[in-house]
């Protein structure tokens, strides 16, 4: 079993997409069940991390990231196996520009 490690932007991304749906679209039973779903994800990568696909975008995918979708939202993380750890690096609407937003990131500065 892999343990999970969350970096200190996707907890203000879930709290973020959390606060939206149940705010502003008013939708707090869907709020809850974007958060049911993403704990399930969650489970499922603690157990088979490494069967989700490397993304498409070469340059991400050379630093080894992978994604999960979660309703429509968009998880990603990288595997190490070394350590047996998943780090959760961002949690995106499905609909943004992931790529740009994932090359904006650097990664050491957000675990």
């Amino acid at each position: 079993m892999y343990t999970l490690a969350y970096s200190k932007v996707v907890r203000s991304d879930v709290r973020t997409s959390y606060t939206y749906i149940k705010e502003k679209l008013e939708s707090p039973m869907a709020a809850e069940n974007l958060i049911i779903e993403l704990i399930n994800k969650l489970n499922y990568l603690k157990e088979t991390p490494l069967t989700r696909p490397l993304v498409q975008d070469s340059y991400l995918a050379s630093f080894k990231y992978r994604s999960i979708k979660v309703k429509n939202y968009v998880l990603y993380y990288i595997v190490d196996e070394g350590e047996n750890k998943v780090n959760i690096i961002r949690f995106l609407y499905n609909k943004r520009d992931w790529k740009n937003i994932m090359k904006e990131n650097n990664i050491e500065k957000m675990m």
